[in-house]
């Protein structure tokens, strides 16, 4: 038998949809794997950085570079990469993750309008939408129109262990 919660005077099966659960960790994996090998290229140069195929593109990423900006999205997806990969606090990952992939979406669909950019950005936001997807319940409270007064409870429960 399933486990159910109450939630507001309703029950939710709590039992893992198991399709989701394997697609949600091949998403998560691949994307941990991809954001990694990336970010370390910057310093470690498997390959050589594209430019970008349009002009726009290659001002963005030369503007990037130069201002230094670069190295912190590139620390950035090295972080959320093995984040993902090692399996914590992936829904953080997830949060930390999305502006740099909705960039190099819009970056791929509008400045690089070709097939391989379009790909791209069809991929890596279908990667990170069925991340989130499958971890909505963990973003669900934020999502709540009336929060409530600021309290100390969470800093009572992150230093007594009991986050939820």
């Amino acid at each position: 038998m399933a486990n159910m919660d109450k939630a507001e005077g309703a029950e939710v099966d709590t039992q893992p949809n198991a399709a989701l659960k394997w697609l949600v960790y091949a998403a998560q994996f691949f994307f941990g794997g991809w954001f990694l090998v990336h970010g370390l290229n910057h310093w470690m140069h498997f390959f050589t950085q594209p430019p970008g195929s349009s002009p726009i593109s290659h001002e963005l990423i030369s503007a990037l570079i130069d201002s230094g900006l670069f190295t912190v999205v590139k620390g950035l997806e090295v972080l959320t990469g093995i984040m993902l990969l090692a399996n914590r606090f992936v829904p953080l990952a997830i949060v930390l993750a999305f502006p740099v992939a909705i960039s190099i979406a819009y970056l791929d669909l509008i400045a690089n309008p070709d097939l391989f950019g379009t790909v791209t950005a069809v991929v890596i936001m279908t990667l990170i939408s069925v991340m989130a997807l499958g971890h909505l319940d963990k973003y669900l409270p934020m999502l709540r129109m009336n929060q409530g007064d600021p309290s100390e409870l969470g800093l009572r429960r992150l230093f007594q262990g009991k986050a939820d």
